[in-house]
């Protein structure tokens, strides 16, 4: 398992500044609110976890793909501090066992007490009242605590992550697939309200029938001005298929990633991206760059 501090600082500056604004209510969190956090829970956060919170809590926590570090709390023998993008699942890891393992669940509260003490923090922190978030962080560990007392309570449809590639079941590449999947997520859902923004570059889709040479030769081909995000690569790995979740630029001007569902890349920039950088982005990959989809 690898700490995940430099990928993450690379990609904190292609967050564009005009998501900021809606970043506010949540933050990233210091070195002793994280000790302190550890203390109470008497855990070790995995490394990967521990830099997620101090870089990217505030992009994963607004997303809804990662529990405040207040709220992080026991669930019989099982932390979680990841949400499932889609499904909903908690995943996170079980007392006692390897620190490289994570696993997944549904949140045992019959009665979704726990939402409305997670949407009193929220209103809180937004609202920017101090006393009103410990209140609701006291209400919500108070609820959990007494959910734990009876030694039978446990999490439901628990199991383990196994399938490759990497980021199905380890945290450093977990977290990382997480907030590679947030920024982009970011971009798509405001490309429209940005239209004159060269910050963010869309390719147009890959035709269905392309090979998977066809994708190799690209890998290839990039591999001349673009990197792997990670000096491991098998973190940003897609398995068998031949390129990578993302890409820095060698001079880390651009971020190239690639969108799964449908295929496509995207291209962020610090800048507007100039017309060399496009054009050889767009020889590279054989595609076309342009706002939106």
């Amino acid at each position: 398992m690898y700490a995940i501090e430099k990928e993450l600082k690379i990609l904190r500056q292609f967050i564009s500044p005009k998501h900021i604004e809606g970043l506010k209510r949540w933050k990233c969190y210091s070195e002793d609110e994280i000790l302190a956090a550890e203390k109470r829970l008497h855990v070790k956060l995995p490394f990967p976890i521990r830099d997620i919170y101090r870089h990217m809590a505030d992009l994963l926590v607004t997303s809804g793909y990662l529990r405040p570090l207040e709220l992080l709390h026991w669930e019989g023998k099982y932390l979680g501090f990841f949400v499932a993008p889609g499904e909903g699942d908690i995943i996170g890891i079980k007392k006692g066992t390897a620190s490289g393992d994570l696993y997944a669940w549904e949140e045992n509260d019959p009665k979704d007490m726990a939402w409305e003490y997670e949407d009193e923090l929220a209103d809180a922190c937004e609202a920017g009242d101090e006393e009103g978030k410990r209140k609701a962080v006291a209400a919500y560990q108070k609820y959990w605590k007494k959910r734990n007392i009876p030694l039978i309570h446990v999490p439901l449809n628990i199991h383990k992550l196994e399938h490759e590639p990497r980021f199905n079941h380890a945290p450093d590449a977990y977290g990382l697939f997480l907030v590679i999947h947030a920024i982009r997520e970011w971009e798509e859902m405001t490309w429209r309200e940005h239209a004159d923004d060269r910050t963010c570059l869309f390719s147009v889709f890959f035709p269905g029938e392309f090979s998977e040479e066809h994708f190799q030769k690209i890998a290839d081909r990039i591999k001349d001005d673009f990197k792997s995000l990670s000096d491991h690569p098998e973190l940003t790995s897609l398995g068998d298929f031949p390129l990578q979740m993302a890409y820095v630029h060698k001079n880390q001007d651009a971020l190239l990633i690639l969108g799964q569902e449908p295929v496509c890349f995207m291209l962020l920039t610090k800048t507007a991206a100039g017309s060399d950088l496009l054009e050889k982005v767009q020889e590279q990959t054989g595609l076309a760059f342009h706002v939106g989809f």
